[in-house]
């Protein structure tokens, strides 16, 4: 039966909408402070690269941040420019181009030969990330935390003296003393960055957590900066909360919400676009972007990444839009929201019946009206079942088969540097300063080699 011939014909969409309670707007209204909208800030071409075995070249970068210029992006880290010269070459390919909506920054250590590298870029933001825990200050930067502070300062004044905008990450923040934050924050405010950035770098936190230190360092900084900051947030997904965490910090008064392209990135993977566009416009928050894009967008990124998304992806995976039973089926058929929280066209997508197990007459019916076909029910019933039959006698064997051979090609796509290729590198490299050193009678102890 469909809408138009079932009993609820006489409804408007906002009847049907009225049939459904929305627990979500009534917990809104608890946060008082919630960004009304916010800016997509996207780290794929700099976090996301970082998934391992992935490289992406120069014109795959500039088509992906034209793409998330045009659908919406409010700000783009293009890279690291200090990672290499040919970091950096992509790095200031991208800030030439031309963008309607994004703002194009490079990262940088508080360390001059970085911020050099982002001037050569052309880049005008610059993002500088600053680890505060003391697991990181005490064996990776192996510096007091007040050295550290006079670190960012110097790195601000120079920044500033040439031009650029800075903005500021608390890396490793969400397992940092809270006064560490604050005062990093508040000394980067005093010279000159605008923007500054909460991270979750290993993805610890509990969306209950980010709730009360989000609010926590809003509550702080505006003893003494109210209104001279914008507040991102950046999430790792190690507990599979990355989305929840940033909605929780967007319902604080965050209002740049780092996300990656099919939450691509390092381990787990960042915060993704996709399910934090739509989560937050599905709840009245603005994003700017354009969520018919979203699937064009996820599969290009898919694709240059060479990392496929599960087909259970939230809003980009190809089943979640897909229908096989019986029961659901027959009630989309009546009415699209008994069974999809997102209209598919939304963002992009569209609905897809499965024939399989599962199917019942509905589904099956449904297949043959698209060409004009119809049964009676005791024909349509037979159809069915050898449907059914069909799908549950199939070659086990030989799916798990096709399943292993995918799996090894996976492999073969993520594989970075092999460790044969690896030693053939340090040994052609020895070779040649052996054969140097030979040639002028002078073989360092350190290039010796055994026959």
């Amino acid at each position: 039966m469909r809408l138009d011939e079932s009993p609820f014909r006489e409804y408007s969409k906002s009847d049907f909408e009225a049939m459904l309670e929305n627990y979500n707007a009534e917990m809104m209204k608890q946060y008082p402070n919630a960004s009304k909208s916010v800016k997509l800030w996207d780290e794929s071409l700099r976090d996301g690269e970082q998934s391992p075995g992935v490289f992406l070249n120069v014109n795959e970068k500039i088509h992906l941040a034209k793409l998330l210029d045009e659908i919406g992006v409010g700000v783009i880290a293009a890279g690291y420019p200090a990672v290499s010269k040919n970091e950096l070459s992509m790095v200031k390919a991208i800030s030439r181009e031309k963008f309607t909506n994004a703002s194009i920054a490079a990262v940088s250590r508080t360390i001059k030969p970085d911020i050099d590298a982002v001037l050569e870029t052309e880049c005008e933001d610059i993002i500088f990330f600053v680890p505060l825990s003391d697991l990181f200050l005490n064996l990776v930067l192996k510096k007091p935390i007040e050295q550290v502070f006079e670190d960012v300062v110097e790195a601000l004044t120079y920044a500033n003296d040439h031009g650029l905008h800075s903005s500021i990450v608390a890396e490793d923040a969400s397992r940092a003393k809270m006064d560490n934050v604050v005062n990093y924050f508040r000394l980067g405010l005093d010279h000159g960055a605008k923007k500054i950035v909460y991270a979750d770098t290993v993805g610890v936190l509990f969306p209950e957590t980010t709730h009360v230190v989000i609010r926590n360092v809003i509550e702080k900084l505006n003893e003494t900066h109210e209104g001279q900051y914008e507040l991102a947030i950046h999430v790792h997904n190690d507990f599979g909360l990355a989305t929840a965490n940033t909605f929780a910090g967007v319902l604080e008064g965050v209002v740049y919400p780092h996300v990656c392209i099919n939450g691509y990135g390092e381990r787990a993977g960042n915060c993704a676009l996709e399910e934090v566009a739509i989560g937050l416009e599905m709840n009245g928050i603005k994003t700017g972007i354009k969520l018919e894009k979203i699937a064009e967008l996820s599969k290009v990124a898919e694709e240059y990444f060479g990392i496929p998304i599960t087909s259970h992806k939230p809003i980009v995976g190809g089943q979640c839009f897909s229908h096989e039973s019986g029961l659901h089926v027959s009630a989309l058929l009546m009415h699209p929201l008994t069974y999809e929280p997102i209209p598919p066209k939304r963002v992009g997508r569209q609905r897809i019946y499965y024939l399989g197990k599962f199917s019942g007459t509905s589904s099956i019916q449904e297949k043959l009206s698209q060409v004009g076909m119809e049964f009676p029910k005791p024909i349509l019933q037979e159809i069915v079942e050898l449907v059914k039959q069909k799908q549950e006698r199939r070659d086990k064997e030989g799916r798990r088969k096709i399943f292993h051979n995918i799996m090894h090609e996976l492999d073969e796509i993520r594989m970075g540097v092999t460790d044969k290729e690896f030693w053939d590198i340090v040994k052609n490299v020895v070779r040649k300063h052996e054969e140097l050193a030979e040639s002028s009678k002078k073989i360092p102890k350190t290039y010796a080699t055994k026959s």
